[in-house]
């Protein structure tokens, strides 16, 4: 029962994530794309209410949290120790590497998907360990994607964090698509496959929503650069 709860929670959040791209674009812009306008009155003052996109690393708590308090449970799983590792470098990567303004903000309900999408991620880790639907060891060449993406991921980060604020980044595989560090999480995501294919899940909102957040900041590239911006936002060839 719990299993298609879950399955069910995100495609009630893949079905929002359409409705709020035709009707509510506001809903899925953050930092640099979000738009700054006059605080709006009434009910639209809370549909458009936002957060310091800062608030990120609530996210990267929760998840280190969860994975921790997973760990003390099943400290023999290779993908345990993997998602604590993940999760405590995003949370390092966005208290110490990121940089952020008063500027930089984000709608509540990015906020509130956040915060669903990594509990989700450790319901969906207990419970397939909990089934007994995961290996102790994780295959070798899923653990190499998982690893390489990482560490491409923080080089990224990094490049980002030089930047002056909201300029054009064109370090590193930032030549070719504008958003690789959205790619490398993909591709963390895509690896998880090997321990549960329960991480399908979890990877298709990944796809989904990052491949919206591409486009936009590609949108703003352009209007921003013109000519210089990448022609892919996500993957060369593909988007």
């Amino acid at each position: 029962m719990i299993v298609w709860l879950l399955r069910s929670t995100y495609i009630v959040g893949l079905i929002s994530l359409m409705v709020a791209k035709f009707l509510l674009p506001d809903f899925l812009q953050y930092g640099k794309t979000l738009k700054q306008t006059k605080v709006p009155k009434g009910i639209n003052r809370w549909i458009h209410y936002t957060v310091p996109k800062y608030y990120f690393y609530h996210f990267y708590v929760i998840s280190s949290c969860l994975s921790a308090l997973t760990l003390c449970a099943y400290p023999q799983y290779v993908v345990v120790w993997l998602l604590l590792c993940h999760s405590l470098r995003r949370l390092y990567e966005t208290l110490f590497v990121s940089v952020h303004n008063e500027r930089s903000r984000m709608n509540w309900s990015h906020y509130v998907v956040g915060l669903w999408f990594y509990t989700t991620l450790h319901i969906i880790l207990n419970v397939e360990l909990y089934r007994g639907n995961i290996e102790v060891r994780f295959p070798t060449m899923a653990l190499m994607i998982f690893c390489i993406a990482g560490w491409d991921q923080h080089e990224n980060h990094k490049v980002l964090a030089r930047l002056i604020k909201y300029s054009l980044p064109q370090e590193r595989c930032f030549r070719w698509v504008c958003c690789p560090h959205y790619t490398d999480e993909i591709l963390i995501y895509t690896s998880l496959l090997a321990a549960s294919k329960e991480f399908m899940w979890p990877l298709i909102w990944v796809v989904a929503s990052l491949s919206l957040s591409a486009a936009e900041c590609q949108n703003y590239y352009g209007r921003n650069f013109g000519p210089r911006v990448p022609k892919w936002a996500l993957l060369p060839y593909v988007l």
